[in-house]
């Protein structure tokens, strides 16, 4: 039995649904059997301040088991569990079925339908990042959808591809519990975490092994993410990484420059594509991942000639004129809900992007892709 603390997995609980888990103390013993109901929110709490635990292997049974329950959920409903589910493996790379799971969900992104691109976008953009336990599974996730786009715009097989997509979500594995860590600490990496950080390409490369994992372009991939052409990269300073390894490389630059961590505030997307195109090079493969996203990706805030406040929702026709969702008039005011702008019409034209504080009004995915 693997325990892990109870605040990794407290956003699955609700007041007055059977426990799809049981609970447990620091040494396994049950203290709350699965099924049981809590009705009041703040027994759960009380549980959360307690610092109580439970089994890694009896929680994935109960995501997956709620999974196949409600197969008509919203999207980002779906697109929640697979980030829950991720967490859950990557805290366990040691499990029988670490691979098998990991395969399935890089099947699972692989086979989003094209009608969910943009919500998938907006998603990734606008990801409430204060929880920063969560970082690990977060930042592994937006990787590996944006490496499914942009290896599907640029025509790659399906087997490269899902390689491709494992790696991504599996490149960290060797730092969950690091990552985590350093998404909430406020001052730079101590020596020793230094050391884990420079190591890990090789350590999570290692633990895909020791789990059974023989796809030589997954293992190639995991071990050069941090590799740069001419051998400026670590560890191990390969002159010629591999295309995966850059790709993913790309990605993971770019989805962290838009996600804050403690000490770190965050880029607006378009500066973080403004940073992705100076640090590449003009590489074909960062180019593939601008065009994918365009200049204002789905989740962006803007101001429009109109003097509208809006967030993109659609990438358009021409990369500059995505379609977006009007939140406030020219006098800031909130609308009573959202309404649909084609920024292509030269008078609702896109004049600039707005910062995350600008914007007062609160928006989810379900209002706009419901």
């Amino acid at each position: 039995m693997q325990l892990i603390s109870l605040d990794q997995v407290f956003q699955i609980l609700q007041p007055g649904v059977p426990l799809p888990f049981g609970v447990r103390d620091a040494a396994g013993r049950l203290l709350l059997a699965k099924g049981l109901v809590v009705h009041d929110p703040a027994k759960l709490l009380e549980l959360l301040n307690r610092g109580m635990y439970v089994d890694t292997e009896e929680v994935r049974h109960g995501v997956m088991a709620r999974e196949d329950e409600r197969p008509t959920e919203s999207f980002s409903t779906r697109w929640d569990a697979m980030q829950r589910k991720l967490g859950l493996l990557l805290l366990a790379p040691d499990e029988s079925n670490f691979l098998g799971q990991v395969r399935e969900l890089a099947v699972k992104i692989a086979n989003c339908p094209d009608s969910c691109t943009d919500q998938m976008m907006f998603l990734i953009v606008r990801h409430d990042h204060r929880q920063a336990n969560r970082y690990p599974e977060v930042h592994a996730l937006h990787v590996a959808v944006l490496c499914h786009l942009v290896s599907r715009r640029l025509g790659w097989p399906d087997s490269c591809r899902l390689s491709l997509i494992g790696a991504a979500l599996t490149m960290n594995v060797g730092i969950t519990g690091l990552q985590a860590r350093l998404a909430g600490q406020h001052t730079p990496p101590t020596p020793l975490q230094r050391q884990e950080l420079d190591a890990h390409p090789l350590v999570s490369a290692g633990l895909l092994r020791a789990a059974g994992l023989q796809d030589e372009a997954w293992l190639c991939a995991v071990e050069q993410h941090h590799e740069c052409p001419g051998g400026g990269g670590y560890p191990q300073h390969v002159q010629a990484p591999g295309e995966l390894s850059q790709l993913i490389r790309f990605i993971d630059s770019f989805t962290a420059r838009y996600s804050p961590r403690a000490g770190r505030s965050k880029q607006l997307a378009q500066q973080a594509a403004q940073a992705l195109y100076a640090q590449s090079g003009d590489n074909p493969l960062a180019a593939a991942l601008l065009k994918e996203c365009g200049i204002y990706p789905p989740g962006s805030f803007v101001k429009l000639a109109s003097g509208e406040s809006a967030v993109v929702t659609h990438r358009g026709i021409h990369f500059k004129a995505p379609l977006v969702a009007v939140l406030t008039n020219a006098q800031g005011e909130p609308l009573a809900r959202p309404v649909q702008r084609d920024t292509a019409q030269p008078a609702r034209a896109i004049v600039g992007a707005l910062s995350e504080k600008s914007i007062t009004v609160q928006v989810s995915a379900d209002q706009l892709y419901g």
